[in-house]
């Protein structure tokens, strides 16, 4: 979960996306999609030069918008966490750099549940947004396929996706997934003050047909009783990754992975994920053979300063992804993470 001013600070650049996409559908008879220079920042520092690409309307919804930096027809799709917004994390600087010397486009869709929507949105909702989203990739621009990188929250949406729309008629196909800082936010909320009050609150409204009323709001979000059961009891929707999951829970929640090229990144220092080079090695085993773990010692939450480590991960996995290099193309005797690989042949070592 963010905090409030960065929140408050991707609401802002969000509005002015907003504004301009329908401006664009006023016009959307005369012109194709905007090109765009998109300005923000991460953390609160100035992100740069901005990013330059595509802002687009894939969904008849006002949350349906989506910005493309690059023009290629494989799409690496980005789905933030709570909060989260457009440039949210310092590292899109270097995905947009990778994409444009490596042949595929990011992709930032804005999801009904993005920024202030989390509070009463649900992982389905956002898979049927990235499903709107994938059918617009595809017919509009021609998508070849798509990699889904999910941050933090963002992971529980790629895996829901997968397993309701992978193999969807006239959508963009999934070619991979990464999950970067696939943590559970039951673990994360636990130790706040008056949780197992909230929470027995939440779930006796549930229970008495009220989910969707708002049980509190957190720095302006307002957050309904079905959604915060779904995050902070055992075995709620949003409850993938919690360190107290038996071998067996995790594989009945990940297993329909094993299909999927999946990496899995996370950091050593992530204060949302205690111990999570073990975890991450048992979720590993769950994702199946066609999943790598990539161990960032140094790693925090959102990657900050660990991010030509992340690169080094990510980018030779969605090449082989795609199909532009060979597993073998992409070895290294530099290895600035620890590579667990469940290949016979390892992707990134």
């Amino acid at each position: 979960m963010q905090t409030r001013q960065r929140c408050l600070q991707m609401m802002r650049l969000a509005a002015v996306a907003r504004v301009l996409v329908r401006s664009i559908g006023l016009f959307s008879a005369l012109w194709p999609p905007a090109s765009l220079v998109v300005v923000g920042a991460a953390d609160g520092e100035a992100f740069g030069e901005g990013l330059q690409g595509t802002l687009t309307k894939y969904g008849p919804l006002n949350a349906h918008t989506a910005f493309i930096s690059g023009r290629a027809k494989k799409h690496v799709v980005l789905i933030g966490g709570l909060g989260d917004g457009l440039l949210f994390a310092k590292y899109i600087r270097n995905l947009d750099s990778a994409a444009n010397q490596s042949g595929w486009a990011l992709v930032q869709p804005t999801l009904q549940s993005t920024l202030q929507g989390w509070g009463v949105g649900s992982l389905d909702h956002d898979a049927d947004d990235l499903l709107t989203l994938a059918k617009h990739l595809k017919a509009e621009f021609r998508s070849e396929g798509m990699v889904l990188l999910g941050h933090s929250t963002g992971c529980q949406d790629a895996v829901r996706y997968v397993d309701l729309h992978a193999k969807a008629l006239g959508a963009a196909p999934v070619a991979g997934v990464i999950l970067q800082a696939a943590i559970s936010d039951r673990e994360c909320l636990v130790n706040q003050d008056g949780f197992a009050q909230r929470l027995r609150h939440a779930e006796h409204m549930v229970k008495h047909g009220q989910g969707e009323g708002i049980l509190f709001t957190d720095g302006g979000v307002p957050v309904c009783a079905r959604r915060f059961v779904a995050l902070a009891s055992k075995g709620g929707d949003d409850d993938m990754f919690s360190a107290d999951f038996t071998d067996q829970e995790f594989q009945k929640l990940l297993g329909h992975m094993a299909q999927t090229p999946t990496l899995l990144v996370l950091g050593g220092v992530d204060g949302c994920m205690p111990n999570a080079l073990d975890l991450g090695k048992r979720m590993q085993q769950a994702l199946g053979s066609k999943a790598d773990f990539a161990y960032i010692p140094e790693g925090v939450h959102d990657l900050s300063g660990s991010e030509e480590e992340f690169m080094a991960a990510v980018d030779p996995f969605v090449k082989q992804c795609f199909g532009l290099a060979s597993s073998s193309s992409t070895s290294s005797g530099h290895k600035p993470f620890v590579l667990h690989s469940g290949r016979e042949k390892p992707l990134l070592v």
